[in-house]
């Protein structure tokens, strides 16, 4: 299948960063953020790196150098000139130093839950002053290297993660082809079966949630990238990306090619905290420009044939009701056709249940894929891996499809381990197959974490397991934010 195209301001492009950067983000004759209003938060000597860094990085970036010039090109500088045609600004009043003496105290304790819960406090009452005197449009907290391996030695490599938002804090960016290494979100064995011990990324997203501003984590090493991190143009596209994004922007869309509106829904689930309760279903909604709502549903029942977690009809009917009343509610729309993805197989039961419920919005175009892992691969007559794009038809309802292989723009692999396609399985689906996992390759494409177009999830998955991760530790009495912004 042919890359998809994306939308920037006056032009279509396979690539987000030549596309921005040949016509501007999508948004541009729109009500947009034109300025950036920052808060930073952190130990006083990390918030005077971030700062130095953002005033860098307003300013041209050099490509990093190598033989992929689409792979790495420079960073025009986020600035109102070019690009994203928009600034960050800030005054003093938006800066909330910590004092070495409070942060060290904060560091007195026993066990890591509790050292990790008094960090969280010490940027969260800075975050909470910042809420209520100021207008901050993103709150950038700024973590100290040299006490980085304090905050993450309770993490594992998963939590960790392989995003570019330099919030993920193992190495603040991605390097290409990381996430093959990812734990496959199969929703059999998305958690371990008794996590206790506490993050403090998901713990302070869930618990700024209550203040309405989304947060971008970053270590102060920013500025100085080590080998392992990603060059500083490539830092500087994914997060200014992110950033543009967080305080409202549409960086690009998908290319739309039917006139009538399609919404992708994914379908997911997470455990408690502890691993005991039962998991609860989460839905995502989203439309061709990433604007969507984000909702949690009931706990779902654990079925004893294939060990994954269900909804019964009723549960699914609420789930799916309730997300399209909010959806229409935020974009004053009812789409035409509904594209639910999930990562296990439908029950009739579950399938009966989102059918009531979008029959009750007329919409009568519905499609339901299930995306899984797999371990068939295929080999290629070349030097290189299939490439990007590659779908076989196993029969009728199974697909395998590669979101991850060689890429013609880059004219490379750009992944340093053996890509695996996704099994796209049609349960029911009234467009035809072809089209359905050319959506699901599109989809890939939208998550504005990461500027590298080749991810191997749909935004509808891999944004499922962002949302789970921090959704497990917000109280059921908090309503969680319905903009995605607020867990990525």
């Amino acid at each position: 299948m042919p890359e998809p195209e994306l939308i920037f301001a006056n032009s279509l492009h396979v690539c987000p960063k030549a596309g921005m950067k040949e016509s501007g983000v999508y948004d541009l004759d729109q009500i947009r953020p034109d300025s950036i209003k920052v808060a930073v938060v952190g130990l006083g000597e990390s918030v005077d790196k971030v700062l130095e860094w953002l005033r860098v990085a307003s300013l041209p970036l050099a490509e990093k150098k190598s033989n992929q010039p689409t792979l790495f090109p420079p960073f025009p500088g986020f600035n109102a000139a070019n690009t994203f045609f928009s600034r960050v600004v800030y005054d003093e009043t938006y800066i909330r130093k910590i004092t070495n003496t409070v942060f060290d105290q904060a560091l007195t304790t026993t066990t890591h839950n509790e050292l990790l819960e008094n960090l969280v406090n010490l940027y969260l009452t800075e975050i909470a002053f910042i809420a209520k005197n100021k207008r901050a449009d993103v709150i950038i907290c700024a973590l100290p290297e040299k006490h980085i391996q304090v905050i993450i030695s309770g993490e594992t490599e998963e939590n960790n993660g392989t995003t570019a938002d330099e919030d993920t804090l193992k190495n603040g960016v991605q390097a290409a082809g990381a996430e093959e290494t990812e734990k496959e979100p199969h929703e059999a064995d998305e958690e371990p079966e008794n996590e206790v011990e506490k993050n403090f990324r998901h713990l302070l997203k869930a618990r700024a949630m209550q203040y309405g501003i989304p947060l971008q984590l970053v270590r102060d090493r920013i500025g100085k990238p080590t080998r392992e991190m990603q060059d500083p143009a490539t830092i500087a596209w994914n997060f200014f990306t992110a950033l543009y994004y967080k305080a409202g922007g549409t960086p690009w869309a998908l290319s739309r090619r039917y006139l009538k509106p399609v919404c992708f829904a994914g379908i997911s689930f997470y455990k408690s905290l502890d691993g005991k309760e039962l998991q609860t279903s989460i839905a995502q909604i989203f439309n061709e420009f990433g604007k969507g709502v984000i909702l949690r549903g009931t706990p779902a029942i654990l079925d004893k044939d294939d060990r994954q977690p269900h909804l019964d009809a009723e549960a699914a009917y609420q789930l799916l009701l309730t997300s399209l009343t909010e959806y229409r509610q935020a974009m004053g729309i009812t789409p035409s056709r509904l594209v639910l993805h999930k990562t296990s197989n439908f029950k009739p039961a579950e399938a009966a249940g989102f059918t009531r419920a979008a029959s009750e919005f007329k919409i009568d175009n519905l499609d339901m894929v299930t995306l899984m892992p797999t371990d068939v691969k295929l080999m290629r007559k070349h030097q290189y891996p299939p490439l990007r794009g590659t779908c076989v038809e196993l029969d009728a309802r199974n697909y395998l499809l590669y979101t991850r292989g060689s890429v013609e723009y880059f004219r490379t692999y750009p992944g340093a381990y053996v890509p695996s396609p996704i099994l796209v399985r049609l349960f029911r689906n009234d467009e035809n197959a072809l089209t359905i996992c050319e959506e699901v390759l599109a989809l890939t494409k939208m998550n504005w974490n990461n500027t590298q177009f080749d991810r191997k999830w749909p935004v509808t998955i891999e944004c499922a397991r962002k949302v789970g991760d921090v959704m497990k530790y917000l109280p059921e009495n908090v309503p969680p934010q319905i903009r995605y912004s607020h867990y990525m």
